[in-house]
């Protein structure tokens, strides 16, 4: 419980009180979301880095001409 108490706690920013009165339920479905945002970052990272890396290879052939 405390696990999960602080991993909300951390992400969301709510007290001790807010996260007392929580069923292990409510709990559980607050950690999924906070599972479904970090999915959503890491996507969002990959298509960053592979953005990044394609502007590379492009300059970098660039600059063998």
């Amino acid at each position: 419980m405390f696990r999960e108490a602080a991993d909300i706690a951390y992400y969301f920013h709510w007290g001790r009180e807010e996260l007392q009165k929580m069923t292990g339920k409510e709990r559980v479905v607050w950690l999924k979301q906070i599972n479904r945002i970090h999915e959503a970052q890491k996507v969002q990272r990959t298509a960053e880095a592979a953005e990044q890396a394609k502007m590379l290879l492009s300059a970098k052939d660039e600059q063998e001409y």
